[in-house]
């Protein structure tokens, strides 16, 4: 031990200069691994070739290839949302939503900036893309937004990653962005009448992890009725066409909206638990245990007067 003290003592500027460079190289390695693992083109050591992730020319879902010319258009498109934002130019980043987007999300530009810009562009960012999707003139992107200033942060770690999926709508006046998960919205207004009560699919908005419907119901009849318990989540599904059903998200529908009185009418929105999938179409909302006469079915739910409705959509 005392061998080691006198070491120590003799050499005591020499080991903390070590230690010092010690630890400055392995901080140094960890910035540059992660430097080298967010770099947007990376070599493919297999074969030589440089592989540019900012440019995915096929989907990670499907394996379908883009041709290269709508892969430069759509790739510029989302290049350009970014630039714009880490320039904080969020004006003209806004410019590039679609307006069911903002309508969705952003009525504002102010509400963009403060729900979207401050959190992703809080600092500069560099980004990673997948391509997910293709469909009917539009294509959904999954974009990794990644700290780009690592060295002035000090922080290399991929939590600070910021995951979003972006889709490109080819719109009338040009292709537009619709970002948050958000992929778009469609007009159905179905409507059915079955045995007094009238029920009105509005709109649909879809998003990646699931969709969600506006629907209007009027009841005609002279009973007070019940859509649901508020129990069973299928009660109110939807029907694809291969009879798969995606329950609703029946817990998040106050239970007034759920009953309605004779004459009443009600329009609000219901989301599904359906991850979006082009290639399952969905059919049908099925409603599929409406009581017919809520104070008859307080007194005796065994023999309730119970009845479904079913709107192809």
């Amino acid at each position: 031990m005392k061998k080691l003290i006198r070491y120590w003592n003799q050499n005591r500027l020499k080991i903390i200069i070590t230690v010092i460079i010690i630890v400055f190289i392995i901080i140094l390695i960890q910035v540059i691994n992660s430097i080298l693992k967010n770099v947007n083109v990376v070599e493919n050591i297999n074969n030589g070739q440089i592989i540019d992730t900012s440019k995915p020319t096929e989907s990670v879902i499907t394996g379908e290839k883009l041709p290269e010319e709508k892969v430069n258009t759509n790739v510029e498109l989302i290049k350009q949302f970014v630039d714009y934002g880490n320039k904080k130019q969020y004006e003209n980043a806004y410019n590039l939503l679609t307006e069911d987007c903002k309508n969705q999300f952003y009525g504002t530009l102010d509400l963009f900036i403060s729900k979207y810009c401050n959190n992703v562009f809080a600092t500069e960012k560099t980004y990673d893309l997948e391509l997910w999707y293709n469909t009917s003139n539009t294509y959904t992107y999954r974009i990794t937004y990644i700290e780009n200033n690592i060295l002035a942060t000090g922080n290399v770690s991929s939590n600070n990653n910021i995951e979003d999926y972006i889709t490109i709508v080819e719109e009338a006046n040009g292709n537009k962005l619709s970002i948050n998960g958000f992929l778009g919205k469609s007009n159905i207004n179905k409507k059915k009448e079955q045995e007094g009560i009238e029920l009105t699919i509005n709109e649909r908005f879809v998003y990646r992890d699931f969709e969600e419907y506006s629907i209007s119901i009027k009841n005609n009849t002279d009973k007070t009725i019940l859509l649901s318990e508020g129990i069973d989540s299928n009660d109110i599904c939807l029907l694809d066409s291969n009879n798969v059903e995606y329950a609703s998200k029946l817990n998040e529908i106050p239970l007034i909206n759920l009953e309605l009185s004779p004459g009443m009418q009600k329009t609000f929105n219901i989301s599904f638990y359906k991850m979006y999938n082009p290639y399952r179409t969905i059919e049908k909302i099925c409603f599929k245990n409406i009581i017919m006469d809520k104070e008859s079915f307080e007194i005796d739910k065994t023999n309730a007067t119970k009845m479904n409705i079913n709107i192809d959509i």
